[in-house]
C-alpha cells in the first residue's frame, strides 16, 4: 500500500533552511527526520531488521504519536493499537527490494523516515579458506594481546578447533594403521561430515560476512569497497536531501564496524572548513565548547569519565545543529550501536592495544571526544590557508566526527560462548569516555542464551542494569528510544534537556 509522501521532495539546490519556507502568518513546518538502520552479520532478509526496529521505536511507542494518528494493530490482542506508518517506494536505496518506512506527524509536528542499509547479498561466497584464514589470524596471538573481555570467548573457540584438530590427527593415523574396524570409521565419517555442514550452515552465513569485512587484506578489499559505496550513496542523498535536517545512524553487530567507516568517510568531505573568525562566529563558539573535551592523542592517558559529560553531549547538539544548516550540511547528530564487536577493536581490527592507538594517534580511527590538534591538548582545528582577502581561515580536522555527533552504545555483558552477548562491550577503553555506554541484561523465551538479536524485540525482557542515581531503571526498548531520540530532546524548542551521567 502507498502512503503519504515525505514532508519535501530531494531538491538539488540550496540550504535546508529553504524547506521550511511557509506562507506569511503561517508557522514554519518543522523538517523530516532519517533513521538508517545498518543490519549485521548472517544472511538477513530484505527489510527484516528494519520492520523490527521501527516496530520497537515507533509502532509501539504510545507516547511518540497523537492519537489520531494510532490505528488497529493487525498483530495483536483485540482493541490493542499501534502508532500508524506506511511502507513506502523509495529510489534512494538503489534496489527495489528496499523500501521506505514512512511515518505521520508525530507528537512534535514532524515526521521520521526509516531506511535499511542492506548489504548482506555482497558478502555472500565467502570460502572456507578465507573463514579459516580469519580464525588463525584471530588464534595465533600473543596472551598479552588479547583482549580482557575477549580471553574467554577466545579460549573457548581455542579449545574447539585444537580439539577438532586432534581428532582429525587421531583419526587419520589410527585409519593408516589399521586400528579402527569399519563401523568406526563410517562414524567418524558422519561426525566429520556433520562438521563441515554446521561450518558451511552456520559458521560460514554469520561469520564468514565478518572474515570478508572487518580487515583489509587482498582477500577483502573489493567486498570492503562495495559495502561503503552502497552505504556511501544512501547517506549523500539524505544529506544533501533539502527535507530532512537529522539523520540517525543505528547499527547492530558488524553492522556497527561498517557504519563507524562510513561515518568518518562522510566527515572526511562534509566537515566544517574554511571558516573565518567573523563571518563563522556562532560555529567557532560551538567548535570550541567540544574542545574543553578533547582528548590527547594517548589513549593510556584519557581520563575513565568526563568532568561535565551531560555538557560535552549538549556541546555536540549544538555543533550539530549549526553545521546541518551549512551549504554542505552535517546532519547524523547521532550514533547508535547495538551489539557492536568494535569494544573488540584492538583485537580484531588491529593486532593489539598498541596498534590500534597508533591508528588513533594518526587518526586512522576517530575517538569521542575527539583528539586534539596539537599534542599539549586544544583545539580540533587547524589553519587552512587565508582567503581572497588575507583572512585566515580554519577547518576542523577529518579525525573529529564525534565532535558534532553523539555516540551511545548499548550492550549486554557474555561470558564464553552461549550466556548474555559476547560479541558487545563497552567502548571507553578504546575510543573515549565521550561514548554514552548503557549496559542492558537480555532475557527471551530461553533465558540468557546467546542475547545478541534481542535489543530491539518486543518479545524479549530486558532491563538497564546502571541507572543513574534517582531514576529508576528503563526497559531496553527505553534506552533504545532514549538513545535514537525521535523526540529530539536537546532541540530548543522541545523541553528542557535531562541531566545524565556518563557510564
Amino acid at each position: 500500500m502507498s502512503g503519504p509522501q515525505p514532508v519535501a521532495s530531494p531538491t538539488k539546490s540550496g540550504s535546508p533552511a529553504k524547506a521550511n519556507l511557509q506562507a506569511p502568518g503561517k508557522a514554519p513546518r518543522k523538517l523530516s527526520q532519517a533513521v538508517v538502520i545498518v543490519h549485521g552479520m548472517g544472511e538477513q532478509r530484505p527489510m527484516g531488521t528494519l520492520r523490527e526496529f521501527v516496530q520497537a521505536v515507533w509502532s509501539h511507542d504510545p507516547a511518540r504519536a497523537p492519537f489520531y494518528a494510532q490505528v488497529a494493530d493487525p498483530g495483536g490482542p483485540a482493541g490493542s493499537k499501534i502508532n500508524r506508518s506506511w511502507i513506502t517506494p523509495d529510489s534512494r536505496t538503489n534496489s527495489h527490494e528496499l523500501r521506505r518506512i514512512t511515518t505521520p506527524y508525530d507528537v512534535d509536528g514532524r515526521r521520521t523516515d526509516f531506511y535499511e542499509l542492506y548489504w548482506a547479498d555482497i558478502t555472500q561466497g565467502t570460502t572456507r579458506g578465507r573463514l579459516a584464514a580469519w580464525v588463525t589470524n584471530l588464534l595465533w596471538r600473543k596472551p598479552a594481546d588479547i583482549p580482557r573481555d575477549a580471553r574467554g570467548l577466545y579460549v573457548v573457540t581455542l579449545l574447539a578447533v585444537i580439539t577438532v584438530l586432534v581428532a582429525a590427527f587421531v583419526l587419520a593415523t589410527s585409519a593408516l594403521q589399521g586400528y579402527i574396524s569399519w563401523i568406526t570409521g563410517m562414524l567418524a565419517t558422519i561426525l566429520a561430515s556433520f562438521v563441515v555442514w554446521a561450518v558451511d550452515r552456520f559458521g560460514l552465513p554469520y561469520f564468514g560476512d565478518v572474515a570478508a569485512y572487518v580487515r583489509a587484506e587482498a582477500a577483502t578489499v573489493e567486498k570492503r569497497a562495495l559495502v561503503r559505496d552502497r552505504g556511501l550513496t544512501l547517506l549523500r542523498r539524505l544529506m544533501t536531501d533539502d527535507g530532512y535536517d537529522r539523520i540517525v545512524l543505528v547499527s547492530h553487530s558488524l553492522g556497527s564496524i561498517i557504519a563507524y567507516d562510513l561515518l568518518q568517510i562522510l566527515w572526511a568531505d562534509f566537515r566544517p572548513r574554511k571558516l573565518e573568525a567573523l563571518r563563522d562566529k556562532a560555529r567557532l563558539k560551538a567548535i570550541r565548547a567540544v574542545d574543553k573535551a578533547t582528548l590527547k592523542s594517548d589513549g593510556s592517558a584519557w581520563p575513565d569519565k568526563l568532568d561535565d559529560f551531560s555538557g560535552f553531549r549538549r556541546a555536540q547538539w549544538e555543533l550539530y545543529r549549526h553545521l546541518r544548516a551549512d551549504d554542505a550540511p552535517w546532519k547524523i547528530s547521532d550514533f547508535v550501536t547495538l551489539g557492536s564487536p568494535l569494544t573488540h577493536s584492538e583485537f580484531l581490527v588491529t593486532y593489539n592495544l598498541a596498534e590500534f592507538r597508533r591508528g588513533i594517534a594518526e587518526r586512522l580511527f576517530s575517538a569521542c571526544p575527539p583528539i586534539a590538534e596539537t599534542a599539549a591538548g586544544g583545539t580540533v582545528l587547524y589553519q587552512e590557508g587565508r582567503s581572497r582577502s588575507g583572512k585566515p581561515q580554519r577547518a576542523v580536522h577529518h579525525g573529529a566526527v564525534f565532535a558534532a555527533t553523539r555516540w551511545t552504545n548499548i550492550f549486554d555483558r557474555g561470558n564464553g560462548w552461549l550466556t548474555g552477548d559476547p560479541i558487545s562491550g563497552p567502548m571507553a577503553e578504546n575510543f573515549g569516555p565521550g561514548v554514552e555506554n548503557i549496559q542492558v541484561e537480555l532475557r527471551s523465551s530461553l533465558g540468557r542464551i546467546f542475547t545478541h538479536r534481542l535489543y530491539w524485540s518486543l518479545e524479549a525482557t530486558g532491563v538497564e542494569v546502571a541507572a543513574a542515581a534517582g531514576t529508576p531503571p528503563r526497559s531496553h526498548i527505553g534506552v533504545l528510544r532514549d538513545a535514537v531520540d525521535l523526540g529530539r530532546k536537546l532541540e530548543p524548542s522541545q523541553a528542557a534537556p535531562t541531566t545524565s551521567a556518563g557510564r
